[in-house]
């Protein structure tokens, strides 16, 4: 989150409309926040300054005085999940789409696929991603060359999808509870 209208002298009407950027235990950059919460933060010792604005420019209470800072750091580690984005669009790797259709045939679900088809084929510019590409047996491959399905008379048994690793790590949520509870 970037502020805008940062001001450019700070005075004491206007300093809370700076930003203070918030490093993690680890320092690793997290985000910037309000330059009042930042301040909140370092009073109750949820954090510690790491940089101090230059010039300084002290923030007042009846109680204390300090530095108005730059850069502050968290005191425990908070953890923010990374979310991997992988789309249809997205570019696929071949072994990975053998896994995701479980090296079944797209056309003709023959049980073991050692090969990947491009549904638009390469040499009219199909891409390399999860909704061109399919696992495929060799003789559909051969048989279906470099024509789209429609034009070799073939029919695609689902359509490609990029593989969804929530739905993943569900199912295996539950399959682990299932073995719990039948035991």
């Amino acid at each position: 989150m970037r502020f805008r209208n940062q001001p450019a002298v700070l005075t004491a009407d206007n300093w809370i409309r700076t930003s203070v950027l918030v490093l993690n235990v680890t320092f690793e950059a997290l985000t910037e926040i309000p330059a009042d919460r930042a301040v909140v933060l370092v009073s109750v010792g949820a954090a510690e300054s790491v940089a101090d604005r230059d010039p300084v420019f002290p923030i007042r209470s009846h109680y204390t005085e300090m530095a108005l800072p730059q850069t502050i750091r968290l005191l425990r580690y908070v953890y923010i999940e990374h979310y991997v984005l992988v789309y249809d669009g997205s570019r696929a790797t071949f072994a990975g789409v053998l896994r995701r259709d479980r090296y079944r045939c797209g056309y003709c679900d023959a049980s073991f696929a050692g090969t990947v088809d491009h549904i638009l084929p390469r040499s009219r510019g199909g891409p390399d991603t999860w909704g061109n590409l399919i696992a495929c047996c060799a003789e559909c491959n051969c048989y279906k060359s470099d024509r789209t399905p429609e034009e070799a008379g073939m029919r695609l048994l689902w359509e490609p999808k990029a593989p969804r690793h929530e739905e993943k790590t569900q199912q295996r949520i539950w399959k682990e509870m299932r073995a719990l509870r039948a035991s």
